[in-house]
């Protein structure tokens, strides 16, 4: 099948979504996205075995930001999106979250051909929008979540809340796993940083900002002794974090983000894997974040917060401890109990490994998106039949 999917960002990289167009390229199908050019990015490019168009949008660069000027954009957006995909002819029309859904919507419905809602977030629980804004969207997805042929959340629980926000089936649940690989304990950070052997490395990787809780994580460090504690991410928030920390502190390092490609090898050099992202919303309360998978994916045991998604994995298979995401000493206190604890340690890091080889994995869960896929074919195919009768 030849497949469209949409993007509303300049998809320089989003690890889902290209393992997404990996696992259907490589099942034959032809996979082409659409997405927001920026002065950084290419009109088109190709990219594995798919490829990616870019369009311009005019009002994004003379209009401040704003609610307000932000739907003036989003209607050249889908002005010309619709223009750029008009004429081109596809089996199945992909739109990734919320603001692509009624381009999606408009496309399939003028080609009579099935659309794919991917929502990687409860949308319209982002804390980024004015309750303006927010009731908006609610009456846009309400009206469109029930005329999709597929629609896909990340966790069971933002699919129940989907479900039951919208009166839809149950969507279906595709997880941010990684793909399947035995881990090398690697030793990046200790050659590159001059850390001790005798210190444990703590590693938090993603968006470096307060509702990740990296404030909380700073804090946590005063109460551990022999760790250093590395924040390698992305996000304006650094600069003032680099002001907070110490400069003599050599506890805590401040890191860029590494190349998707290399990340795996930079994970598996640390010895545990935390995050404590701040419950603000039902989005967060309700995540399960790519940075889990790569943790586990790595061999390390993990501190979260008690979350139910979090606490569901974690408890049931033993791979570490959830804890209140605002209590710092809390935080420190399940960190301390697994690096003190060798045999506790290695049983997590055992579990870990087993659970990412047994059922969290992109094997399993591209799996998932190519039956939907396959389900998707059999019914285009058995409609080609009844009409051709």
């Amino acid at each position: 099948m030849k497949i469209c999917m949409i993007l509303m960002t300049e998809f320089t990289h989003d690890a889902r979504v290209t393992k997404e167009a990996i696992t259907l390229t490589k099942a034959g199908h032809k996979v082409v996205f659409f997405a927001l050019k920026s002065r950084e990015t290419l009109s088109h490019e190709k990219r594995h075995n798919f490829e990616i168009y870019r369009v311009t949008l005019f009002t994004r660069y003379f209009l401040p930001k704003g609610q307000l000027f932000y739907f003036i954009k989003y209607l050249e957006f889908i002005l010309q999106l619709v223009k750029e995909i008009w004429n081109k002819d596809f089996d199945v029309y992909h739109s990734h979250d919320l603001e692509t859904l009624p381009i999606g919507f408009i496309l399939s419905r003028i080609r009579k051909k099935p659309l794919i809602y991917d929502s990687h977030e409860l949308y319209i629980e982002m804390v980024k929008h004015h309750s303006i804004a927010r009731k908006i969207w609610y009456f846009i997805e309400k009206r469109l979540a029930s005329r999709t042929s597929v629609n896909i959340q990340t966790t069971e629980s933002r699919a129940r809340e989907f479900s039951k926000r919208y009166n839809v089936p149950m969507p279906l649940v595709i997880m941010n796993t990684q793909h399947y690989q035995n881990p090398v304990k690697e030793d990046l950070f200790r050659k590159k940083y001059g850390i001790r052997d005798v210190e444990k490395i703590i590693l938090y990787q993603g968006n470096v900002h307060p509702s990740r809780g990296v404030d909380v994580l700073v804090k946590a460090i005063d109460y551990l002794d022999d760790v250093v504690l590395i924040l390698m991410g992305a996000g304006d928030y650094k600069s003032v974090l680099t002001r907070k920390i110490d400069k003599q502190n050599k506890k805590i390092l401040l890191l860029d983000p590494v190349p998707w490609e290399d990340l795996p090898s930079y994970t598996a050099s640390a010895d545990i894997g935390v995050s404590l992202v701040q419950n603000i919303g039902l989005n967060n309360y309700y995540m399960l974040s790519n940075k889990f998978f790569e943790y586990l994916t790595a061999g390390l045991p993990v501190v979260f917060p008690d979350f139910p998604e979090w606490r569901k994995h974690i408890i049931e298979n033993n791979i570490g401890f959830v804890v209140d995401e605002t209590n710092p000493m809390e935080a420190a206190k399940a960190i301390r109990k697994i690096l003190s604890d060798h045999e506790l340690y290695e049983e997590m890091s055992r579990n870990a490994r087993r659970v990412v080889r047994e059922k969290y994995n992109w094997e399993i869960e591209g799996g998932k998106l190519l039956k939907a896929y396959e389900e998707i074919e059999a019914r285009a195919i058995k409609l080609r039949g009844l009409s051709s009768n």
